[in-house]
């Protein structure tokens, strides 16, 4: 009785080779677009955000009488007292529980998206998930400024990823309101941002309405590829590439507004517009 003789499974040579030859074309050709894949998610993500900045703030201002949480005396519920001021502390805001004024702590954007915690819900969406100076700057998980196991305090700047529009109101619906803070102004595209870090270098400044050729407010290339998320107060988002940030400001139909405290100077490259589009930087 002759016995079988067992087959042997294993790979030739050959076919290994072009199994491997396989895998790293298939590699070639679907990294690339896994690459572009991710910084598109971190856009919509961004957008997300500010989608629902936007509906918080306006739901703010429904609450009082129309005033969004920069506009309102602190006395109030509101943050009117930061703008145009930016301290980084380790501790909130604290204030006068009688009249609403300022005493010690953090002053600045974070301070006023604090106002709306009712609102906003979770610090998590003031945080863009494209953010470049990730190793200064942390989401909070919390809008506690009280350090607990497991969870990120919200206590400054540091934990937000958004300007603010500090004069943006619903009968302007074109004003700027938030949006993506790597905002310069040295070049095109430009490389040093208005505010970085928890150095202040210019916390705040007047967006204008006509620029230098080159110049002018425009995101730097970290973030989104030389463009950025702006939240409106109409509550829509928009993309912008430089061209299209400019024009934005342009049409923003933006009143003269006059700050007696901190001040707004011009962007650089700005040619006119002095306490118009009025941004506070984080």
């Amino acid at each position: 009785m002759k016995n079988p003789r067992k087959q042997n499974a294993a790979f030739t040579l050959i076919e290994l080779i072009v199994v491997l030859a396989v895998i790293a074309i298939l590699a070639a050709t679907l990294l690339p677009a896994l690459a572009r894949t991710r910084p598109n998610a971190q856009r919509v993500a961004c957008s997300n955000n500010l989608k629902q900045v936007g509906l918080a703030f306006r739901t703010f201002a429904i609450d009082n009488n129309g005033n969004m949480p920069m506009t309102l005396a602190p006395s109030q519920g509101g943050a009117a007292d930061d703008v145009g001021w930016r301290t980084v502390a380790n501790t909130q805001e604290s204030r006068n529980p009688s009249t609403g004024a300022h005493i010690g702590g953090s002053q600045g954007v974070s301070m006023i998206f604090l106002r709306a915690t009712n609102q906003l819900g979770t610090p998590k969406i003031l945080f863009c998930p494209a953010e470049y100076e990730s190793s200064v700057r942390q989401p909070a998980t919390t809008f506690s400024g009280v350090s607990a196991p497991g969870t990120v305090p919200y206590t400054n700047d540091m934990n937000v990823s958004y300007f603010l529009g500090v004069d943006a109101i619903e009968t302007y619906p074109q004003m700027f309101l938030a949006g993506d803070h790597n905002i310069g102004g040295n070049g095109n595209p430009p490389t040093l941002a208005y505010q970085s870090g928890v150095g202040n270098v210019t916390p705040f400044l007047s967006g204008g309405t006509n620029f230098t050729a080159g110049q002018g407010p425009a995101f730097l290339d970290n973030m989104h590829s030389k463009q950025g998320n702006v939240g409106m107060a109409d509550g829509s988002v928009e993309f912008f590439s430089r061209t299209n940030l400019q024009n934005a400001l342009k049409r923003s139909g933006d009143r003269i507004h006059v700050h007696t405290s901190g001040g707004f100077p011009l962007a650089v490259g700005v040619t006119s517009g002095q306490g118009i589009n009025c941004i506070q930087l984080p």
